[in-house]
């Protein structure tokens, strides 16, 4: 009997040991900025916050104060406030924080608490976001998403995919190929491609996420860091689909914030079309690499004055 078990159970943890080896290669960028928060953590000044528009616009190695980049895809304010509150006494030397505030961000609803990036946090940041007692499986990261990471699994190993680069930061610094490049960047294909933007209006979400930001903001200044909030670049034809309604919103809490909050400041470049182009952008809403390096550039003085 004992043979069998263990005949079964060998097997089994080999593969468990072979399928999280395989997906800590992948999400490079979590592993990355894992390694810039535990050896460098006295280094770190600046803390980004949001979601994959804020991961894709801000490259660290463009700016002057050592910077660590949080944002990644379908990140919301309430794991943005679960990492900032864990992670803040870790960096002695922190001095400012960045907030996302996209357009429809405050009618989007928060994750769960078993959402699936849990797992990312837990094991690259140690942050827990499950907001609740954490176990041994927590930290297995293809046990998150099976589906998803055995699709990566499969395109790392089988398709010979071209390989991710990422700098010390966890900057993805060969993100190129998009919707726009296979457009060859061409306007007049752009502006006749069909996309996804939320155009929904949830009053809902609305009066619950305000007032949550509010006090994400609160504890920022709490704590004494300074509060830069960030709008985000979108293509044209990204701001021509925007709902009014939802946009009329957003655009009165950043005016209510300025009001309530006089101490916090703004790094808004959502409706610069002239320095930001087609070939700046991987579809209609998220910077490649050329147009982060023109974002991170004019953060950088933003953090500097």
């Amino acid at each position: 009997m004992i043979k069998q078990i263990t005949v079964f159970f060998i097997p089994v943890v080999l593969c468990y040991a072979v399928l999280e080896w395989s997906v800590i290669i992948i999400p490079m960028s979590y592993d990355k900025v894992q390694q810039q928060i535990t050896t460098k953590p006295d280094a770190i000044k600046v803390m980004v916050l949001g979601s994959s528009q804020m991961q894709a616009a801000v490259n660290p190695a463009f700016l002057d104060k050592v910077t660590v980049n949080y944002g990644s895809k379908s990140q919301h304010h309430k794991e943005d406030n679960h990492i900032m509150e864990q992670s803040m006494v870790r960096f002695p030397n922190l001095e400012t924080i960045v907030f996302e505030l996209s357009y429809a961000h405050l009618e989007i609803p928060h994750n769960g608490k078993d959402f699936w990036k849990n797992t990312i946090y837990l094991k690259y940041y140690n942050v827990n976001a499950f907001e609740r007692n954490t176990y041994f499986k927590d930290k297995l990261v293809f046990l998150s998403s099976p589906s998803m990471y055995a699709k990566k699994f499969t395109q790392y190993y089988l398709n010979d995919d071209d390989q991710e680069e990422y700098n010390q930061y966890g900057y993805h610094t060969n993100n190129f190929k998009g919707a726009f490049s296979d457009l060859d960047y061409n306007d007049e294909k752009i502006t006749l491609r069909k996309f996804r933007i939320r155009d929904r209006e949830s009053l809902a979400n609305f009066a619950i996420n305000t007032p949550f930001f509010y006090d994400m903001i609160r504890t920022a200044i709490a704590n004494k860091k300074k509060v830069i909030i960030s709008c985000i670049p979108t293509y044209k034809t990204y701001l021509n689909k925007r709902n009014p309604a939802i946009l009329k919103r957003r655009d009165s809490i950043l005016e209510d914030i300025r009001l309530k909050f006089p101490e916090v400041r703004f790094f808004n470049l959502e409706l610069d079309t002239i320095t930001f182009r087609a070939r700046d952008y991987l579809n209609e809403n998220h910077l490649n690499p050329d147009g982060a390096e023109k974002f991170t550039k004019k953060l950088n003085q933003v953090l500097n004055d």
